[in-house]
């Protein structure tokens, strides 16, 4: 077992999608006591304020992005290797220039929204400020990523802000101070926003030399596509913030609350899926366009092994540990700790699918995955109307669960049919069945 473990380690890839995996992880460490300090900073009711406006301010940030984030990582790549630097110019123009009027018009939405519900200006302003930084982060991360390297694109976007709120937070308890909504969004703003510039620092000066080189635009190719990419990543935000929005809307703040910790924590299954689209985003679309199938399936099969020891280790933690997990936000989030393994048990599934939906996206194939989405949406949707009013909470966590593992199911599906891979952790079933069948074949020779 040592022996495997070390061969493990040795690997370029396993090293890379376990370094991947380890900043998610601390991203997301961070994430859990953030909420955690402020649940416990603020009332429930304005814990649960905070998470609905929360999780609308972050679908605002990815209507208002227009799918440019998901469309850089799909030609950026390959123009880079096909060394098309005016290309490159022109889809890094065009993707600012269509975002920045489209978050725009997002923000406009979004303060509206809050002005019709009765919000203060001052929340209004935090929250506006919030979305802006927060789709600037997401867009600069896919750029910094392709152009610098995965930690300054995901470690701005997601690791290093954190540390500041978590401090501050931490001072406010101990000052036995409450915190109030506005005040926990402009803080994450300020934070973010440094996080912001020192990545355009980076992305200017990685970034060739393209003063002088005319600009070239392939708008037949980038609207379709960008297109498909924006309806994804709706479909993507409303799958993971729209849930509890509606808890919200059909409950109570408080039970919003309760369910916004529980998807928090079980999102460690999705930090994986997270990881996993980051590392694969990086590495899997220059195989793809350089035509290197075997490295191309190489790299899947350790990411995969990568994958199911994750998987397995992190559902003993939720089973054994779930009520202390949610006893970290307060006494009354503990009671709910079955919502909390249900939800596991989904995200769970999803990354043990692999990164089918990174694939098929990034190789071309994102008008399959569209469909598979919005049906998602809509069976959850459907299970939260039809759950909800008889299981409570429970029922929310239950169709999430049912409707992410149908949605994992056909995803890798379809990347089989239309990329001819397997990316769950089955791969490694297969693997050893063919070495099974090939040492069976060479024993049979040598018999004969």
């Amino acid at each position: 077992m040592i022996d495997v473990v070390l061969q493990l380690i040795r690997r370029d890839v396993t090293r890379g999608v376990a370094g991947t995996i380890l900043l998610k992880v601390g991203s997301g460490g961070l994430a859990l006591a953030m909420f955690s300090l402020a649940a416990h900073a603020m009332l429930p009711d304005a814990f649960g304020d905070f998470a609905t406006w929360l999780s609308v301010a972050q679908i605002a940030s990815v209507v208002g992005l227009v799918g440019q984030e998901l469309l850089l990582v799909r030609f950026l790549n390959e123009y880079q290797v096909n060394g098309q630097t005016d290309l490159t110019k022109g889809v890094l123009l065009s993707s600012l220039k269509i975002s920045s009027v489209a978050m725009l018009i997002a923000i406009v939405a979004i303060a509206t929204a809050a002005g019709l519900r009765g919000e203060g200006w001052a929340l209004i302003l935090a929250m506006c400020a919030f979305t802006a930084v927060n789709a600037g982060l997401m867009l600069g991360s896919q750029v910094a990523r392709s152009l610098v390297g995965i930690l300054m694109g995901e470690g701005n976007r997601e690791f290093f802000w954190r540390v500041a709120v978590v401090l501050v937070l931490l001072a406010v308890l101990l000052g036995q101070g409450r915190l109030e909504p506005v005040e926990l969004f402009g803080l994450i703003a300020v934070a973010m926003a440094l996080g912001l510039v020192a990545q355009i620092v980076s992305i200017a000066r990685a970034l060739p030399n393209m003063r002088d080189v005319p600009a070239r635009n392939e708008t037949s190719r980038w609207r379709p596509s960008a297109l498909r990419f924006w309806i994804a990543s709706i479909l993507e935000a409303a799958n993971q913030y729209f849930d509890v929005i509606l808890v919200y809307w059909m409950l109570d703040p408080a039970t919003a609350g309760v369910y916004f910790a529980a998807s928090r924590l079980a999102n460690i299954f999705a930090m994986l899926s997270a990881a996993l689209y980051t590392f694969a985003a990086r590495r899997l679309p220059s195989l793809y366009f350089s035509k290197n199938q075997q490295e191309f399936e190489r790299t899947l099969k350790l990411m995969a092994e990568v994958t199911a020891v994750c998987v397995i280790s992190g559902l003993l933690i939720i089973w054994i540990g779930a009520p202390y997990l949610l006893g970290l936000f307060g006494p009354h989030f503990a009671a709910q700790h079955w919502v909390l393994i249900v939800l596991a048990i989904g995200t769970a599934f999803q990354a043990a699918g692999g990164p089918a939906a990174a694939i098929l996206q990034l190789t071309g194939h994102e008008g399959q995955y569209v469909p598979v989405v919005a049906a998602n949406v809509v069976l959850r949707l459907l299970g939260f109307v039809v759950l909800i009013p008889w299981l409570g909470v429970l029922g929310a966590a239950i169709s999430a669960t049912v409707s992410l593992a149908l949605a994992t199911i056909i995803l890798n599906v379809l990347c089989r049919r239309r990329t001819g891979v397997d990316p769950s952790i089955l791969v490694l079933a297969c693997s050893r069945s063919s070495k099974a069948a090939a040492y069976a074949v060479r024993v049979a020779d040598t018999n004969d």
